[in-house]
C-alpha cells in the first residue's frame, strides 16, 4: 500500500496513557521482539520461536547494518511500562530510494481498537515528510484478521500492488495459519 503526501498528515492523537519514544537497542531489544511476536501472533503462518532464536532473527532483520533506530517508534503504556504498539520503519523501500517504508507496525491485543495504529502511522508519515519523503509504503496481508487494510485506507493509503498466492495441498497436515482471533 502507498500514501502520497502533498502536505503533512494530521498530527497523531495517541490514546490517553500512551507515550511515544524511539527504540534503544541496548534496553529495548528483548521487549520489542516479544511485543512484535505478541502483536503478530494473529497473523497467517505465525510460529512461536524459542527466545534465543527469535532474538537472533530480530538482530538480523531489525538491527541490520545502517538501520535507523530513530525510525523505530515504540508506544509505551504509562501505567504498566509495556510496549502497547510499535512502528518499525526503514529510511526507504528496497525498490525505491524515494519511498519511505513501514517494515512492521503492530498493536498488541489489549491496546487495539483505541486509535493507536492510526497514531503510529501518522507519526511515521509526518516523520518521513519532515525528512523530505512524499511517498510511504508498506506491505500487508490483505486477508489478515486484524482489519489492517481498513486502517491503512483510513490513513490515506491505497493499494499500489497486489499479489495473488495459490496453494496446492500435497498431503493433509496440521494447519498452522491463524483462522480466527481467539
Amino acid at each position: 500500500m502507498l500514501i502520497e503526501m502533498h502536505a503533512p498528515v494530521p498530527e497523531p492523537e495517541f490514546p490517553e496513557g500512551i507515550t511515544l519514544r524511539t527504540y534503544n537497542p541496548e534496553i529495548d531489544r528483548e521487549t520489542a521482539h516479544l511485543a512484535h511476536e505478541d502483536a503478530f501472533r494473529d497473523h497467517f503462518g505465525h510460529i512461536d520461536l524459542p527466545l534465543e532464536e527469535g532474538l537472533q532473527r530480530w538482530k538480523q532483520h531489525r538491527e541490520y547494518e545502517g538501520y535507523d533506530p530513530t525510525l523505530y517508534f515504540l508506544a509505551m503504556d504509562d501505567a504498566s511500562g509495556e510496549i502497547a504498539g510499535f512502528n518499525l520503519c526503514r529510511p526507504h523501500s528496497h525498490y525505491d530510494q524515494e519511498v519511505g517504508w513501514v517494515s512492521a507496525i503492530g498493536v498488541r491485543r489489549p491496546w487495539r481498537k483505541r486509535g493507536l495504529g492510526l497514531a503510529l502511522l501518522r507519526q511515521a508519515f509526518n516523520e518521513y515528510y519532515r525528512r523530505g519523503k512524499r511517498r510511504v509504503g508498506l506491505g500487508v496481508e490483505a486477508q489478515n484478521l486484524t482489519g489492517a487494510v481498513r486502517l491503512y485506507e483510513s490513513a490515506g493509503m491505497h493499494i499500489e500492488q497486489a499479489y495473488d498466492f495459490y496453494e496446492k495441498e500435497l498431503r493433509s497436515g496440521k494447519e498452522i495459519s491463524v483462522q480466527a482471533l481467539s
